[in-house]
């Protein structure tokens, strides 16, 4: 296992070329925006491989930015896809963040991390049409 004092921190220090940013938010949730090539990479080690790591994923949805006015300091996107995890070690939650752009949005699948991502990848791809690259 990798001791990180702050997953913050860690993250940069590990994936600085794969953070692109890194979101203050109202709820105080930390949030960094990832390279859409690695972030199964990325979700993988904030699995298994961090001290007290992130077991769940909470939550897998889209938002749809292509309307959107403001959007300050976010790299641009047509659509935004977030993973919401949650270490019960930590008692802590992290939203990671992840630009995609094109007519037709690819990701990598994240159900060899977590099976149940089965459902919120497919619910993304019937609501917005973003496709899961090795989804089931």
């Amino acid at each position: 296992m990798i001791e990180e004092p702050n997953i913050i921190d860690f993250l940069v220090a590990e994936f600085r070329d794969d953070i692109s940013v890194i979101q203050p938010t109202r709820d105080a949730i930390p949030t960094v925006w990832v390279n859409p090539k690695r972030v199964t990479k990325i979700l993988s080690v904030l699995k298994e491989s961090v001290s007290q790591p992130y077991e769940m994923l909470y939550d897998l949805t889209a938002i749809d930015e292509r309307a959107r006015a403001h959007r300050d300091n976010q790299p641009p996107s047509d659509f935004t896809i977030v993973y919401h995890l949650l270490s019960f070690g930590r008692n802590e939650d992290i939203r990671v963040k992840v630009p995609i752009i094109g007519e037709q949005p690819v990701i990598p699948s994240a159900v060899s991390i977590w099976p149940s991502a089965q459902w919120y990848e497919r619910e993304v791809w019937d609501m917005f049409g973003v496709k899961f690259d090795g989804h089931p």
